[in-house]
């Protein structure tokens, strides 16, 4: 996978952990009332396939792809 600019590393930082990014007006994004980046930032990681929209909240999540850019992530044990 291509490497992410530090704009797109900073906001995956966020939602890999399980924070929401919600698009505040315009196009500014807001992650925990804090302006982040733009909607053309969440499109680009959204072709990507790391973040996508929450059909009931209406706000960008991480995806399982997303999710292991996580600082704290651990591939999940297979039972033995």
């Amino acid at each position: 996978m291509k490497k992410l600019t530090p704009l797109q590393d900073k906001v995956m930082l966020w939602l890999s952990q399980g924070w929401h990014a919600r698009r505040a007006y315009c196009a500014v994004v807001e992650i925990n009332g804090e302006r982040v980046c733009s909607t053309n930032t969440m499109e680009a990681l959204t072709r990507r396939g790391l973040v996508m929209i929450d059909p009931h909240t209406r706000q960008w999540v991480a995806t399982d792809e997303g999710k292991k850019l996580s600082p704290t992530y651990r591939e999940p044990e297979s039972p033995t």
